[in-house]
């Protein structure tokens, strides 16, 4: 138990320093500005596929299941603002995560991997070129930028698509679910979908990227390296999400002051 518990800490501190070397090497971005905006491009532009279906689908089956619980007591007009306020204060920041985890997460972890594996991180340390500086700090800033968009693209998506289910096909009122919509969906609840979007972009590009860079053997250790990324990643996006729902503004009032 002893050594379970020095195993775990020296983790944490292996992973705390990698991320105070990256932020290092923040000053330095200006030389790699290209390679962010290519890591914001596959990060964010490449995920609106992927983040447009699931949220399609997660409208959809959020919109049929709530009409019909609601109908069983008679509340069906508390539709819409049921559904904007679930997408955009835990649904979208929290599913767009996973996704993105799931494609671009795993994508960097297994390249950073393969790249230590056949020494071509060594190969930039030895040309004195900081792998921090061209290889992690680009995806983390750019996780940390572009989550915040893709969940708030992914809270209208799911929006929309519990609206067309609840009105188009259960026979809601769009005046009615639209109206509750603007009455329950304030700033707070952008507030939330902005602020867990950047924290998990965060999560989801520090660990993959700590993953890869330590990947150690050969190809067995790429596919370690990325299973670890997406077990560890969604735990500690919901282990987050939960922190950061606690201390958050619940109202509009508590924001303002």
């Amino acid at each position: 138990m002893t050594q379970v518990f020095r195993s775990a800490i020296e983790l944490l501190g292996e992973f705390s320093q990698f991320f105070w070397d990256a932020m290092k090497a923040f000053p330095r971005l200006w030389h790699r500005f290209g390679l962010f905006l290519k890591q914001c491009e596959f990060i964010g532009v490449s995920s609106l596929g992927i983040i447009t279906v699931a949220a399609l689908f997660m409208g959809a089956v959020l919109g049929y299941q709530l009409y019909v619980s609601f109908h069983l007591f008679g509340a069906e007009s508390l539709l819409g603002g049921t559904v904007g306020v679930s997408h955009f204060r835990e649904l979208a920041p929290v599913m767009g995560a996973i996704m993105v985890t799931g494609r671009a997460g795993a994508a960097m972890a297994a390249e950073l991997a393969s790249m230590r594996v056949s020494e071509q991180i060594d190969a930039l340390e030895v040309m004195a070129v900081d792998p921090m500086e061209s290889l992690v700090l680009p995806r983390i800033l750019a996780g940390t930028l572009m989550m915040p968009l893709l969940a708030v693209y992914f809270g209208v998506i799911g929006s929309l698509a519990g609206a067309g289910i609840s009105c188009g096909v259960m026979g809601l009122d769009p005046s009615v679910f639209w109206a509750q919509y603007r009455r329950f969906v304030d700033a707070i609840d952008l507030v939330h979908c902005v602020t867990k979007g950047a924290f998990f972009g965060l999560i989801l590009t520090w660990v993959g990227c700590f993953c890869g860079f330590h990947a150690r053997g050969g190809a067995r250790s790429v596919g370690f390296a990325t299973r670890a990324t997406v077990v560890a990643t969604c735990l500690t996006i919901l282990l987050v999400d939960y922190i950061l729902t606690s201390i958050l503004p619940f109202g509009f009032a508590r924001l303002k002051m």
